[in-house]
């Protein structure tokens, strides 16, 4: 046998060797059975070093391995590494954004821990400054799940005040405002909008936020005045004409479109002609 062929079949009985220990150890272990782990990583700045000028590919390789991690849903323990797992990697490499927008979102959807995912992506905004994605996620978390939409808006006014921060940013801002009850600063920013706005949705937008927040204050006023033409005269109003006749009101107030309110002369109640879109909670 020549030393070629016997390298060959040398190497072959090894892998088969190597290929029957690997299936007599699976035999025995329940790789996705409920478990526990336990993970130690190096700082990000010791890993910096250890990359030896290959930062970028070192920050790739254990994102790549976190996102594999955290599927595991069959590992018990999991989160108790996230916040070490992803402040390691946006320390090797701080302008990498996908870290800090997956890992964010894998601590406030999976890890159920909202206040981890802001601080993570406060870093992200802090190391990068000129990026509005991580005030923008922060603000959307505040709002939708947090229901502070006071701290919201402190983010919106961040992210929009970033270079190239897209224009939903500021109807975001507005919306937030209206959704915290100041229907006069609201109506100031989504008139604003509306008269600078370059495209259908953000005058659609505009418009529909006007319309409510208008028809929000005509239709308290409206059912108030009926009702006091109702204790004067025994009787609800045949017409709205009927209020400022009666010398109720001055003037009948109009949507926002300029159309009148729709009223049913004998229940005596006023409603609008749109559907209201938005809840404030």
């Amino acid at each position: 046998m020549t030393r070629r062929r016997w390298l060959a079949v040398a190497a072959l009985s090894g892998l088969l060797l190597a290929a029957g220990m690997q299936q007599r150890f699976d035999s025995t272990v329940d790789y996705f059975g409920e478990r526990s782990a336990f993970v130690s990583l190096p700082s990000g700045k010791t890993l910096r070093v250890l990359s030896f000028g290959y930062r970028n590919l070192a920050a790739d390789l254990l994102f790549i391995w976190s996102i594999q991690f955290y599927s595991a849903y069959n590992i018990r323990n999991r989160f108790d590494f996230i916040e070490r797992v992803y402040d390691t990697i946006t320390d090797i490499t701080p302008e990498y954004k996908e870290p800090y927008i997956i890992g964010s979102l894998i601590m406030a959807h999976e890890a159920n821990d909202l206040p981890m995912a802001l601080r993570l992506l406060e870093k992200g905004s802090r190391l990068n400054p000129d990026e509005w994605i991580f005030d923008h996620d922060a603000g959307f978390y505040c709002y939708k799940y947090l229901k502070d939409y006071a701290k919201a808006e402190e983010y919106y006014n961040r992210a929009a005040a970033k270079p190239g921060a897209p224009v939903f940013i500021k109807r975001m801002k507005a919306h937030l405002v209206y959704l915290r009850d100041d229907p006069e600063m609201a109506t100031r920013m989504w008139l604003d909008i509306l008269h600078h706005a370059e495209d259908t949705l953000t005058r659609d937008s505009a418009f529909n936020h006007l319309y409510q927040i208008k028809a929000e204050a005509d239709l308290p006023l409206l059912q108030q005045k009926i009702a006091e033409y109702r204790r004067q005269y025994r009787r609800p109003p045949a017409v709205l004409a009927d209020l400022a006749r009666a010398g109720l009101l001055r003037e009948i107030p109009r949507d926002f479109a300029g159309d009148e309110y729709i009223y049913d002369g004998a229940s005596g109640t006023v409603t609008a002609q749109r559907i209201f879109r938005w809840q404030k909670r």
